[in-house]
């Protein structure tokens, strides 16, 4: 399964999930996009922007000190407008996946399956 595959499926099997995006966080990049609509490419850039700050910027930074000087492998903000999962790539420290989920979407559904596209892109390679 490649990455777009993978992403589609996320977003096919858990209901809410309007947007999964691939990325690079050295470069800042999005490398492939499901999302339920053409999105912004500035749109795109600001995900990527946040998936760093929240990974590895300052929000992470400042969480050092409660999870024991280690780079966070999740994150998460939930608005009344929407929930958006960071989720860093187990098998390299510089990928991540991006969730834009409607506010009400099952945030373990979320987690979970996130976490299992990101090991099929692993393993495709």
């Amino acid at each position: 399964m490649d990455v777009a595959e993978a992403l589609d499926a996320l977003r096919a099997e858990v209901g809410g999930c309007d947007l999964a995006a691939f990325t690079d966080l050295s470069s800042k990049m999005v490398l492939c996009v499901s999302a339920g609509g053409r999105r912004a490419q500035e749109e795109l850039d600001a995900l990527s922007e946040i998936a760093v700050t929240v990974l590895d910027g300052a929000v992470a930074e400042g969480a050092e000190s409660l999870i024991g000087d280690k780079k966070p492998v999740s994150a998460m903000t939930m608005t009344n407008v929407d929930l958006r999962v960071f989720l860093r790539s187990p098998s390299s420290a510089n990928e991540a996946l991006i969730c834009v989920c409607a506010p009400r979407t099952d945030v373990t559904a979320i987690m979970d399956r996130g976490q299992s596209a990101l090991d099929q892109i692993a393993a495709a390679g």
